[in-house]
């Protein structure tokens, strides 16, 4: 259908046609919806999909290190995080009695020392008795 403006068609308006009704679009298929690949990333993913286990993706890993892909820095640190999601809270904390504390009113050269051979980058503060903690020094800080 051929419309025409408000002003006259003699006043020099030209013809302007209506907008096509919209067409009700299918709906995503199922998984796609937020899927931003390229049709050929999915295509590549379908000949060679990726790991299925833990193992397959830690082989995954040695092999991008050895493609150099990845430095195995980056390897170390991502088969770290990996054995990580299988420890429980218990498995990762230190019971109080053998936690490595700083006394606030240790000296610096005592507090520097303790840093240096435990090797850890953070440790609660006390002062006073153990129980005590006022807060905590991150060990990079210490060096400022």
């Amino acid at each position: 259908m051929i419309g025409y403006s408000r002003q006259s068609y003699h006043s020099g308006t030209v013809p302007v046609s209506d907008p096509q009704p919209s067409r009700p679009g299918r709906p995503p298929r199922a998984g796609w919806a937020g899927d931003k690949r390229t049709l050929f990333e999915r295509v590549v993913e379908f000949l060679s999909p990726g790991p299925d286990s833990r193992d397959e993706l830690i082989e995954t890993l040695a092999d991008a290190e050895h493609r150099a892909l990845i430095g195995p820095e980056s390897r170390a640190m991502l088969e770290g995080v990996l054995r990580m999601a299988e420890l429980t809270a218990g498995d990762a904390m230190v019971a109080a009695p053998r936690m490595d504390l700083l006394d606030i009113d240790a000296p610096y050269e005592e507090l520097l020392a303790t840093v240096i051979e435990t090797g850890h980058s953070r440790f609660p503060v006390h002062e006073g008795a153990r129980e005590n903690v006022i807060g905590t020094l991150i060990a990079k800080d210490l060096l400022k």
